[in-house]
């Protein structure tokens, strides 16, 4: 399947967002039809405060090897809510932050549901010790909905929240809380638009509010995201410019903003920087998504935004970051290199060959199709060397066409997404697969939001270690309708500075003591939807020697974008020190039954025949089949009980179009895949 991304991009960042349809129903499906409780106890679809038994390690059960949960800890904390999903819909808000030095976090969103005032004004909740309880009052930091000159503003959208602490404070009463987001006006031309930003703060109880509106150019002034605190006490967050007039939307330039507190006024002094993109003889023009993190020295930091323009390559021209760097604290910003995918071979061992031909299938490698990987959804962080790391969902484009209107085109479906780990100086690059994202895009409400993989980053706050988290529903079966990411989980993995070792991903809503009662692989987890991981984690956890903040949301109902969501804090989401290992180790997590990394084919590519090679652990029924693409079953290749031990399978391929392929193997509590190349 193909689509054009940079449109779904725009239009989804213009405001027609939504919610999600069948979530619930199939959430209580999955719980109820599949997992039961060895405590005998009913499991919910969602936990806002878990009974403690389902969080005792059952030492019975070997699928919760890895999993470290501990007793009478809670699963979620119930935190606000807002009128309408319109609050959390973009990957790139910071709307919840961990502050160490006061031990403070702060989720920021629209206002309550009831409350006064309407849904465009913005409030917080807070907590000051680390997480452990919260003041979810309805503080109110924009009332007034008015700038200085009298203009009046209908409503502000897609927050950013963040924590003020004064270099060296360690008391919570002496920090602020501040919030940035998106302003609408009436345009006395276009109408009611964006054209706003506001800078709101208080102190972390809500009092002491204040409340000021930016309109740097005019009404293309876009959506700010990306908010953070720098160790220098400044605070910073990206937005960029959309100018109408253009048929392919010139996105120009990348705007930074800087904030300093400024005690005489009690409020926070706004001074921006232009980073111009070049469109001189571009082959597009599109750039959205805009990052900016600084790294703990406070003097390094990046500014990042997807896209293209003509400084790309013009051989494999596709959806890039574009970065600039700073070593100065902010003062001056270097736009560095474009990245060169094509010099990195574990990222095009994961992309789909184009179609250069046009008929809608994947030309072969062979041919002399070329790989041209294609970014989608990203977040970043920096490290304590002053490395960026993006955390990133990577696509394939499907065709090499150079021209504006067929640039665009890319692979979609539930195997062609794969979410990457990239580690750059802004020079020299990195490249680690940290999982495949095998779902597609769910939908919430009216307005088709999308449900995706959300990637999300952190760091602890010496950088030493890196954080990351993706949304992901884990549905057994790819050539169905239910393989769709409707009831998402959060998913977590890690990476220590010091030796490159990492945290295998995780599901961090598995619930300790389930079990399955039939041979399928289901989703047993707690939902979560529109997770956001603060940028600074926890290095001193009770729960996990690093715990992660992370608030999500639950939609009261999933049919209606318009209906009021309540949030949550997850407590308890996070790694120890032991599970960092060698990067390519294989261990034992959830499945008793296949040893991690064994699933392999050879040879790879090949024409005719392959190897399939698999070694278990235990005894186990077992099903393997070949999927396309898209993910529609092409061949069933075996359905019996296997013995523990190395196993090699022959499989006959004549007959197969050539094109990617994927191996699927399920045992009998999970699914592991591998990708095959028919030529």
């Amino acid at each position: 399947m193909k689509k054009l991304l940079p449109l779904m991009v725009i239009l989804f960042t213009y405001g027609f967002v939504s919610a999600q349809s069948d979530a619930a129903r199939k959430a209580e499906r999955a719980f109820t039809q599949k997992a039961k409780a060895k405590t005998g106890m009913t499991v919910s679809a969602d936990i806002p405060s878990a009974d403690p038994a389902l969080q005792v390690i059952n030492q019975d059960n070997p699928q919760n090897e890895g999993i470290t949960y501990r007793t009478d800890d809670p699963f979620s904390i119930p935190l606000g809510s807002s009128f309408n999903v319109f609050s959390v819909l973009i990957e790139g808000q910071n709307p919840m932050t961990y502050n160490p030095e006061s031990n403070s976090m702060v989720f920021c969103h629209r206002q309550n549901v009831g409350a006064a005032g309407g849904s465009g004004i913005i409030s917080f909740d807070a907590s000051t010790d680390g997480g452990v309880t919260w003041d979810t009052m309805n503080k109110q930091v924009t009332p007034s909905l008015m700038a200085d000159d009298g203009t009046i503003i209908n409503g502000n959208r897609y927050p950013n929240g963040s924590i003020y602490n004064p270099p060296g404070n360690t008391d919570p009463a002496n920090a602020r809380f501040v919030g940035v987001g998106a302003g609408l006006w009436n345009d006395p031309d276009f109408g009611s638009g964006w054209g706003y930003e506001f800078v709101a703060s208080s102190k972390l109880d809500g009092s002491d509010p204040v409340e000021d509106y930016y309109s740097i150019y005019d009404t293309n002034a876009y959506i700010p995201t990306g908010l953070v605190y720098n160790n220098d006490g400044s605070m910073w967050y990206a937005n960029y410019r959309r100018e109408q007039s253009f048929p392919h939307q010139l996105f120009n330039p990348v705007v930074i903003s800087k904030l300093e507190y400024n005690a005489g006024t009690d409020a926070f002094d706004h001074t921006y920087i232009d980073l111009p993109l070049n469109y001189e003889n571009s082959i597009d023009s599109f750039a959205v998504s805009p990052r900016i993190e600084f790294a703990p020295d406070g003097l390094t930091g990046y500014a990042v935004i997807q896209g293209v323009d003509a400084d790309d390559n013009a051989e494999f021209p596709s959806s890039k970051p574009i970065i600039w760097k700073t070593t100065d604290g902010g003062d001056n910003w270097v736009k560095q290199p474009r990245v060169q995918w094509q010099q990195m071979d574990s990222l095009i061992a994961y992309t789909i060959p184009v179609d250069a031909d046009g008929d809608g299938a994947a030309d072969t490698i062979g041919s002399g199709s070329p790989q041209i990987p294609y970014m989608s959804l990203y977040d970043i962080t920096v490290d304590g060397s002053g490395q960026l790391h993006i955390f990133a969902q990577m696509l394939s484009s499907s065709n090499n066409a150079t021209n504006a209107d067929e640039f665009g085109f890319i692979w979609v479906g539930p195997f062609t997404d794969e979410l990457f780990h990239f580690i750059t100086d802004g020079e020299a690059w990195e490249h680690y697969r940290v999982a495949g994202y095998y779902n597609e895009d769910g939908d919430l409400g009216a307005a088709a939001a999308s449900l995706d993989s959300r990637p999300q980053a952190g760091r602890t706050p010496d950088g030493q270690y890196t954080f990351f988290t993706y949304a992901l529903t884990y549905y057994p079966n790819p050539d169905e309708a239910d393989n769709i990411n409707t009831n998402p989980d959060v998913w977590g993995y890690g990476y220590r500075l010091s030796d490159g070792y990492v945290a295998n991903v995780k599901n961090f809503g598995w619930s300790p003591g389930t079990t399955f009662d039939d041979f399928e692989f289901t989703d047993i987890a707690t939902v979560g939807y529109y997770h956001y991981l603060s940028p600074i984690v926890k290095d001193d956890g009770t729960n996990f020697n690093y715990e992660l903040p992370i608030a999500y949301g639950i939609p009261t109902d999933v049919d209606s974008d318009l209906a009021p969501i309540n949030y949550y804090y997850l407590s308890g989401a996070g790694f120890d020190e032991s599970e960092f290992v060698e990067r390519g180790t294989v261990v034992k997590t959830e499945d008793p039954f296949l040893v991690d990394n064994s699933l392999k084919v050879s040879p790879n590519p090949t024409s005719e025949q392959t190897f399939i090679d698999f070694n278990l652990l235990e005894a186990t029924p077992l099903a393997i089949d070949l999927f396309d693409m898209m993910g529609r079953k092409v061949l069933s290749i075996d359905r019996a009980n296997y013995s523990a031990g190395v196993h090699a399978k022959l499989v006959n391929l004549n007959g197969l179009a050539t094109g990617t392929y994927v191996v699927r193997l399920q045992t009998a509590s999970k699914i592991a895949t591998t990708k095959l190349m028919v030529k």
